[in-house]
């Protein structure tokens, strides 16, 4: 009888850092269902892309992930989320944030994760294991002019793992943040907004330079192995030290 491999949700897959997360994820034996809005350019083998927009109601957004869950379920056991899919909206002052926008981020970056959390701690606690890993940021330590609401959505973040990983530990289920620095990606970097970002970073940044996608999926891929058992409800930086300083 064929077995299959364990299956890992990544939201955000086709992205910068996701599509790295997915590769490392496959390579290590894992079956991957990416979820994002956007088609990744180049699909990986083992690799299931479903076209979910994250920022949609709740109501509906809730109808859509049950439904994506039990379809995935139906082809292995769920073993882990990695939940990468992020928005940062426009550089602005807190007045000139509406609502909209304000919504938008908080429900790709919080309210989509509860929502897959909820609906995954129940199957991952009947295989009594489960390794749960959110991409907060380093503005999840820090608060940042001009980006109020996307800190504060990663703050969120980083207190809603550490209290699925108090709720959760006793059935072998592991819940971690990982809080990137700046990273070589398009909203890691952001020149259309910034007047030269790129080179403010690295002035910023103890170890003088960005990091690339893979020095974040090589942390995420750790937590994710059945090796780190013993850590939970950590946030982990991988920032170059900028939030050390």
């Amino acid at each position: 009888m064929e077995v299959s491999e364990p299956v890992i949700l990544v939201t955000g897959g086709s992205g910068g850092i996701g599509r790295e997360i997915v590769r490392s994820l496959v390579l290590s034996g894992f079956s991957v269902w990416n979820i994002d809005k956007v088609r990744p350019e180049s699909p990986v083998l083992q690799e299931t892309y479903r076209e979910v927009d994250l920022s949609e109601p709740l109501f509906v957004l809730e109808r859509t992930l049950t439904k994506l869950v039990s379809e995935c379920s139906q082809s292995g056991e769920i073993y882990g989320l990695v939940h990468c899919a992020g928005y940062g909206g426009p550089y602005h002052n807190i007045t000139e944030v509406g609502l909209d926008e304000w919504q938008s981020i908080f429900r790709i970056n919080v309210d989509s994760f509860f929502l897959l959390t909820k609906l995954l701690l129940p199957m991952m606690k009947s295989s009594k294991q489960g390794r749960i890993v959110a991409i907060a940021s380093s503005l999840s330590i820090v608060g940042s002019a001009l980006s109020v609401a996307y800190s504060s959505s990663k703050h969120a973040l980083v207190g809603f793992v550490k209290s699925i990983a108090d709720e959760w530990g006793e059935f072998g289920i592991t819940a971690n943040c990982i809080s990137p620095g700046y990273v070589d990606t398009n909203m890691g970097v952001q020149e259309d907004q910034v007047h030269d970002h790129k080179s403010e970073i690295i002035q910023k940044t103890p170890v003088r330079r960005i990091a690339e996608p893979s020095e974040i999926s090589r942390v995420v891929n750790f937590l994710i192995q059945k090796e780190s058992s013993y850590i939970t409800g950590a946030n982990w930086t991988v920032d170059g030290g900028i939030t050390s300083i």
